[in-house]
């Protein structure tokens, strides 16, 4: 594969925007009218993966009949609540490492977990979505993270070489995925703090946005 430009795909939720400590606010605030006890570690499990997948942690968790999609629409509205009201910032280090990298001759993809529709709003309203050639949401492949599946695609589209192609994750359920598909994964931890496994998994890890990009500059 000839790659022509570097290659950065980030994730969008806990990386570029700081949505993850919002989406856990909701679980934690709608769990009592689902009667969903010990929520945390539930929420947790499904940092980096798709809606499909969230409903089913869910129904293991609390039984079949369990109405994860209801939960999930309930966690919806009140993040949407929330952003109308307070906003979801830009996470520190992402609008300067995204401008940096267009003006020096990087390609900039997105594999979100999120639908395609919410990543494409979201990053919009906060001036971001041009800096990106190629966005794809979770709604538009099937087997969500950790599967290699959407970074696999992510790289087809932009004609990047995954060997040679940087995937910026904070979830574990990202660097498997990235792993998987044969990238480079970057870990910025958000919610999840690096295992054994993620350092064997990531190529580096890093405090911040800002710390990767004067990783690139070196």
């Amino acid at each position: 594969m000839n790659q022509t430009k570097p290659t950065l795909i980030f994730d969008m939720d806990g990386i570029i925007l700081d949505t993850e400590q919002v989406v856990r606010q909701c679980w934690h605030d709608i769990a009592p009218a689902f009667h969903a006890e010990e929520i945390d570690p539930v929420f947790l499990a499904t940092v980096g993966t798709t809606r499909v997948h969230t409903c089913e942690i869910l129904r293991e968790r609390y039984g079949a009949d369990f109405p994860a999609e209801e939960f999930n629409s309930a966690a919806s509205r009140r993040y949407h609540e929330i952003d109308d009201a307070e906003g979801v910032p830009v996470k520190t280090g992402a609008r300067e490492l995204l401008h940096w990298a267009k003006d020096n001759g990087y390609a900039l993809g997105l594999a979100s977990s999120t639908r395609q529709e919410v990543v494409e709003k979201e990053l919009s309203a906060r001036g971001l979505l041009s800096y990106f050639d190629y966005v794809l949401g979770g709604d538009k492949i099937t087997r969500s993270k950790p599967a290699p599946d959407i970074y696999a695609t992510a790289c087809r589209a932009m004609h990047a070489d995954p060997a040679k192609t940087y995937a910026i994750e904070d979830s574990y359920n990202g660097i498997r995925s990235a792993h998987a598909a044969g990238m480079m994964p970057i870990m910025v931890p958000d919610l999840l703090p690096p295992t054994e496994e993620m350092r064997q998994l990531a190529v580096h890890i890093f405090s911040d946005l800002t710390e990767f990009h004067e990783f690139l500059k070196r």
